[in-house]
């Protein structure tokens, strides 16, 4: 997912699930639903791409399962914010991309779509793919959602 995940992390933070809760949890899930890909410096810089992201521990679902247990046991609402969004954002990576969603207890990792290599380069693949359609719709109702909620009132 490109561009997809912090548009969701703001559904799920106007959601009902969400709806009475602070503002410190609405930002703690937008964090959560981007800061995975964070390990995106580590592979570049670091690593210089020798490992794929997501077997870097941010992106194993028992991090941000660790995180939500750890928010809840403390009445933590950034926390469990940020797991939250953690848990959505390996969740929509699990649509096209690899994640290990058994780890430390199994290595499987699955995907429920590949991206065939159909471009020169695995990005044009990936935009050129109809789950990045399923990206522009995220992008799209999120804005509706945020127009809406921010202007909800004022006309009247």
């Amino acid at each position: 997912m490109f561009i997809g995940h912090l548009p969701a992390g703001y559904l799920l933070a106007k959601s009902p699930v969400f709806a009475r809760a602070s503002r410190t949890v609405f930002w703690g899930v937008l964090l959560g639903s981007v800061v995975p890909d964070l390990d995106m410096l580590w592979f570049y810089f670091v690593d210089q791409g020798s490992t794929h992201h997501h077997d870097y521990l941010t992106h194993r679902p028992i991090l941000w399962a660790a995180v939500l247990l750890i928010g809840a046991l403390f009445k933590a609402g950034f926390l469990i914010g940020l797991a939250a969004g953690g848990l959505l954002h390996l969740a929509l990576d699990s649509i096209a991309g690899k994640v290990t969603w058994g780890w430390p207890f199994s290595e499987v990792s699955m995907t429920l779509v590949t991206v065939q290599a159909t471009h020169d380069h695995w990005i044009k693949s990936f935009l050129s793919h109809w789950t990045f359609k399923v990206e522009l719709v995220l992008v799209a109702v999120a804005l509706i959602v945020f127009v809406r909620s921010n202007f909800k009132g004022r006309s009247e």
